[in-house]
Parts: C-alpha cells; structure tokens; sequence
C-alpha cells in the first residue's frame, strides 16, 4: 500500500485577532501555493483510493484542494484520530480498515506528520522535517505495519510546485 502523508499548507498565523489557534483557515498565499502544488500531486501521483484529513479547517482545505487537483472531490473523510497531538499507534491501528486501499492520502500536522512517518518507517522518534505544504510517500506492506515501511520520497512544496508546471 502506498501512503502519502501531506501537512497542511500555509494557514493564518497562530495568535491572530478573529481567529481561533486551533481552527485557522489557510491565507490566500497558502491556498495559491498549494493549488500549484496539487498539480505537481496530481503528476506525481496516478490516482488516490481515498484522503483522510485532520478535521480542522487549515487540513480539511488542504485536503480538498488536493482532491480537486487528483479530480476525487467525493473522495476526502475527516479523520478524528489526525488531530494535533493524537496517539500516531491508535491511527495506525484505525487505518486497518483501510488496508485493503491501494493508494491512502492523511492530511495532517506538524508535528504529528512527521510522527506518522517515522512510525511507518519503523523509527520510535520523529525523524523528518514537514514544511507545510510537503508530501511524503511511504510504502507499507500491511496496515498497521508489521515491518518498516519503505520511503519512496520527501518532497518540499516548492518541488511540488515545480513538477506541477511541467
């Protein structure tokens, strides 16, 4: 199984006046950025099973501007368990019920996105850097794993940005 974990994209400043810190929109420089790279997603990527996200509205954007980029608007679910400061074993074990998907997309946060990946990759501690807007392919055999998973990339926005205009 193939799992892409993406953080979610640049999102109005934590402290800001009108605006909640755990539920914070994306800025129209982050939704701009992150169309452009959804198509480099959507290059990269021949299709998506399903987008599971993180039910806070910076993720649960992010999330569909992705699908629209991969053209599976149908296709997003929140995820209560890609919440901040989740049990990354308790996602792993919810995910079971998707283990029969060939391609898995989590929307999430930083730091958990990182968390997640380590953990799949069969590390105790967080050991990649997210910047929002990034990707990260994993391939697993089961779900939860049973052995470490394999990292196929890590890829910065600005990368994504660059595949999409070609």
């Amino acid at each position: 199984m193939e799992i892409y974990i993406v953080r979610h994209a640049i999102a109005v400043p934590r402290g800001t006046p009108g605006f909640p810190n755990d539920d914070r929109p994306l800025t129209e420089d982050g939704i701009q950025k992150m169309t452009r790279a959804a198509r480099g997603i959507a290059n990269l990527v021949p299709g998506m099973d399903l987008i599971l996200t993180s039910p806070l509205q910076r993720a649960h954007e992010t999330a569909k501007i992705v699908a629209r980029a991969l053209k599976m608007d149908n296709n997003v679910e929140t995820c209560e368990q890609l919440l901040p400061g989740q049990s990354i074993k308790n996602l792993l074990l919810y995910l079971a019920k998707y283990k029969n998907m060939k391609r898995l997309m989590l929307v999430g946060h930083k730091p958990d996105t990182s968390a997640i990946a380590s953990a799949l990759l069969g590390f105790e501690k967080s050991s990649m850097d997210f910047k929002k807007g990034a990707i990260c392919r994993i391939d697993v055999q089961a779900l939860p794993p049973k052995q470490p998973g394999t990292l196929i990339y890590l890829l910065a926005p600005k990368h994504l940005r660059m595949i999409g205009k070609s």
